[in-house]
């Protein structure tokens, strides 16, 4: 038998299954055979290379697994569903475009703004965005395009130094307001002062620079924000990307699903502070005697070369805006919104309104793009502006109207809510 081993080593480069016939054949006469010590090594290389795979494709398994996913999950989902606008034939939204599918995904995770979000799987926009101009996405197509975020998101876990790290605040315990109006200088509704210096990686580079709101209890398993804003401090702070994360006792933490501020770039200058997003944002599944976690993108000083600001979602529907929510904005039930929101009141600086009653289409505009701003496009019924003057709500707006005008109000303004959900 000993004979043997050398004409075994001759076929290594035989067919897969001709060295596990092989294999077995030798491992049933092991009694009848003293194998060398080489040839115990070639056993085992040809255990190594073949019969394990993806062994030396320098990947980690977690990122095999995403790449599998990728290629017999998400890709085909988005090719049936998705590529006919977002292929690169239509300008601003071509985040698959690419001519292989390893150019496709590298397109789409680095598309600006994000469609992506490793932080919060559930909040990527690739998911949430329901019906619009393209067709919404069934459960099991959904389902699909989660499961590989969340292996990409375990890859990336598993290749360090290949992605940006999250900048954290860590968890923080939020003052609720619980009477007064939300923005009310004389200081009756408690503000939150969530300082940057936190930021273990920041520290104390960026004085007095501060993330600041009003925290409303609302409903049961909603925390009510207002008048978020970025604080510059002493030298300016520029932030990109907050996600609001709860911290419950005990569980997983719960980012916003939602993810609203995913498009924010802020760029605060010295001594001076501006609302992030429109200031206001009801995040639905959090509990407001949970603490918070704040997460960015990127947080770093004042750049005085950049251009600051958050971009704006657009209204696209502005002549249902026009016919369908300004009159109700505008009318006396008993009072008008616009009496508090456009400057009369203290309203203001949780949704300015200024230009809803123009009479140019231009100025209206403005006025559209804020109260869109209000509006939750995945599940409408929990958008701010609905859940602030719901009698049957649990929010500290100082306004509700009655039961019956609140209705009137919901089903005129839905036409427009509905036609901007469905807008490309």
């Amino acid at each position: 038998m000993m004979g043997s081993v050398p004409s075994f080593k001759k076929n290594l480069g035989a067919p897969l299954r001709s060295r596990k016939a092989m294999l077995e054949t030798l491992f049933r006469h092991l009694d009848m055979v003293r194998l060398s010590v080489g040839a115990i090594l070639m056993v085992a290389l040809v255990s190594c290379t073949g019969l394990i795979d993806g062994g030396s494709d320098g990947l980690t398994p977690q990122q095999r697994d995403a790449k599998a996913r990728w290629t017999r999950d998400a890709l085909p989902v988005l090719r049936g569903n998705c590529t006919a606008c977002h292929d690169g034939s239509r300008a601003m939204i071509q985040f698959l475009e690419g001519t292989s599918d390893a150019e496709i995904r590298t397109n789409l995770m680095a598309y600006e703004p994000s469609v992506v979000n490793l932080d919060a799987p559930g909040s990527s926009r690739l998911i949430t965005k329901d019906a619009h101009e393209g067709p919404a996405l069934n459960a099991e197509q959904t389902s699909a395009l989660l499961q590989w975020i969340q292996a990409e998101r375990s890859a990336e876990a598993t290749a360090p130094g290949t992605s940006t790290p999250t900048l954290v605040i860590p968890a923080f315990p939020i003052t609720l307001c619980t009477s007064g109006l939300p923005d009310n200088a004389a200081g009756t509704c408690p503000t939150n002062h969530v300082p940057l210096s936190m930021i273990q990686e920041i520290g104390d580079t960026l004085p007095g620079a501060e993330i600041s709101f009003v925290a409303q209890g609302g409903l049961t398993t909603t925390l009510y924000l207002t008048d978020i804003k970025l604080n510059g401090g002493t030298i300016g702070a520029n932030i990109v990307h907050p996600l609001f994360v709860s911290r419950p006792a005990m569980g997983d933490p719960i980012p916003d699903k939602l993810d609203r501020f995913f498009n924010v770039k802020l760029n605060e200058k010295p001594a001076a502070s501006n609302t992030i997003g429109n200031g206001a944002a009801a995040f639905v599944g959090f509990l407001p005697t949970d603490m918070l976690e704040i997460h960015f993108k990127e947080v770093k000083m004042f750049q005085p070369e950049a251009t600051g600001g958050t971009p704006t979602n657009t209204c696209k529907e502005l002549a249902k805006f026009k016919a369908n929510v300004a009159p109700q904005l505008i009318a006396a039930n008993p009072q008008s919104c616009i009496s508090c929101h456009t400057g009369g009141g203290n309203g203001k600086g949780a949704l300015d309104m200024t230009g809803v009653n123009a009479a140019d289409d231009a100025t209206l505009l403005i006025a559209c793009n804020q109260v869109r701003q209000q509006l939750n496009l995945v599940t409408t019924n929990t958008s701010v502006l609905y859940l602030a003057p719901d009698p049957g709500s649990a929010t500290n707006h100082p306004f509700k109207f009655a039961a019956a005008t609140f209705t009137t109000f919901k089903t005129s303004v839905d036409v427009w809510v509905q036609a901007e959900k469905i807008a490309p």
